[in-house]
């Protein structure tokens, strides 16, 4: 990114710096976890703002949440520093980084009358989908210096951004941004968000394109969803069609997409104009029990995608029964979706649990998943085992769960250069180490926004 220009930071944003987090006690550890895996350090979030989402540059974590972002210096795992906090309300924060900019999504309208600087966020609050001038969608922010991240551009999508997805095209110097968003609900319901009942069904996602060299001059198109997609009824109130979160495979030109109705592959040689190719669903995943295809990863060889389901909307018990079919991450053969296994984790869990955000080990011998269950916590899975017949508990590598104060409710969990780095909604961020044969071989990588895999590994 060429980033000779700088925009002014407006005096409602403060950034932050704060101390390092130190190392978690190792003694009377009253956390649930398997031998194999160790809390090493944790950064407590700033309160009282829900965390969310993670990306990683180098040796930069990038910790999204309901109010802005977090830049934290991972350098020693055991010792993170907190390098910038940037303020600016709006859920849900999902973040993603490249070339020097952060998206930053968000799914509240704001009571901004403006999508530009410094509206977006000075005095901004949380409006009601009757504002016809509320803002909503994806902000721009420069943080090639991270101790002092710029405001770029705020971009108007048509009902919000839920979630965020880059497909990044270097040759033509130029990051795309696919914007899943949906009207499930009033606090996410604002301008242009139409309902099936109100004469729509939104049916699309917003596409981001933005040129590197000039990202104000950002413009948004819509993909419409194939025409068969499923309607999505929620609650007996809402119907539309549309996706939660997409991932995508930058070498194998595809993009697996959680649309909340069903999951989809689609071909984005052209990342402009995305093709369906195939769709999978499954009976239990229905909207009786409030259950939605929430998010996606593939295997680094490009051979599996695995796809979860939010069963509950993300508020329900769903693992007190580790062996029904609610809550549970799906491995589909990428070539025509074909179900190969489920998992969920094999604990009875009596509060809000379900399978969340995940992403496989780079490199490893077997396919090993790492994933965030809410109040479940984090699990790592060896997937081959799983697939080879073995039980859900015999294929389990490690687990743990923080007991606190505060307790788990972990949104994101990632491996991450040798580590395990979550973001949990009460405890901000954790860091992990797993000491298991099942990791040998991962290897490193530049960067990670863990719903762009770019290259194959094997």
């Amino acid at each position: 990114m060429r980033s000779s220009w700088r925009f002014p930071l407006a005096a409602a944003i403060t950034v932050t710096l704060l101390s390092p987090a130190l190392p978690a006690a190792a003694k009377h550890n009253p956390d649930q976890h398997s031998q194999n895996m160790k809390l090493l350090a944790n950064v407590p979030r700033e309160p009282p703002f829900t965390q969310s989402d993670l990306a990683f540059d180098g040796k930069l974590a990038y910790a999204g949440n309901y109010n802005g972002f977090r830049v934290i210096d991972i350098s020693d795992p055991e010792n993170p520093v907190v390098v910038s906090t940037l303020r600016c309300n709006g859920a849900q924060g999902d973040v993603n980084v490249y070339g020097g900019l952060l998206f930053s999504s968000v799914d509240a309208p704001q009571t901004s009358t403006d999508p530009a600087w410094p509206q977006t966020c000075a005095g901004s609050t949380t409006t009601t989908a009757s504002n016809p001038t509320a803002w909503e969608g994806v902000r721009i922010f420069d943080v090639s210096d991270p101790a002092n991240p710029q405001f770029v551009k705020a971009v108007r999508t048509d009902c919000g951004s839920h979630t965020n997805t880059i497909v990044p095209d270097p040759d033509n110097d130029r990051v795309f941004v696919y914007v899943s968003s949906y009207p499930l609900g009033g606090a996410a319901l604002g301008p242009n968000c139409v309902r099936r009942e109100d004469g729509g069904g939104h049916s699309k996602i917003s596409i981001i394109e933005v040129p590197l060299d000039d990202p104000v001059a950002a413009t948004v198109s819509a993909y419409s969803l194939d025409a068969d997609t499923e309607w999505a009824t929620y609650f007996g109130a809402f119907t539309f069609r549309a996706c939660h979160d997409i991932s995508v495979f930058l070498e194998l030109e595809v993009a697996a997409a959680a649309c909340l109705s069903e999951a989809q592959l689609w071909d984005i040689s052209d990342p402009a104009n995305p093709v369906f190719l195939w769709r999978f669903d499954d009976p239990v995943v229905n909207t009786a029990n409030v259950d939605l295809w929430h998010s996606s990863a593939f295997s680094w060889d490009g051979e599996i995608v695995a796809f979860s389901d939010e069963s509950g909307g993300g508020g329900a018990a769903r693992c007190t029964n580790p062996n029904d079919m609610q809550g549970r991450i799906w491995f589909l053969d990428i070539d025509d979706g074909t179900l190969m296994d489920t998992y969920k984790i094999p604990r009875s869990v009596p509060t809000t649990c379900t399978a969340h955000l995940f992403n496989f080990l780079p490199g490893t011998r077997d396919y090993v998943l790492v994933s965030s269950w809410y109040t479940g916590g984090t699990s790592v899975v060896n997937v081959s085992k799983l697939l080879a017949g073995a039980s859900e508990a015999e294929a389990e590598v490690g687990y743990y769960v923080p007991a606190g104060p505060p307790a788990a409710i972990t949104w994101a969990a990632y491996w991450y250069n040798g580590f395990i780095y979550t973001n949990d909604i009460p405890r901000g961020v954790d860091i992990m180490l797993l000491s298991d044969q099942a990791r040998a071989g991962a290897q490193k990588l530049p960067m990670m926004n863990p719903q762009t895999q770019e290259s194959i590994i094997e």
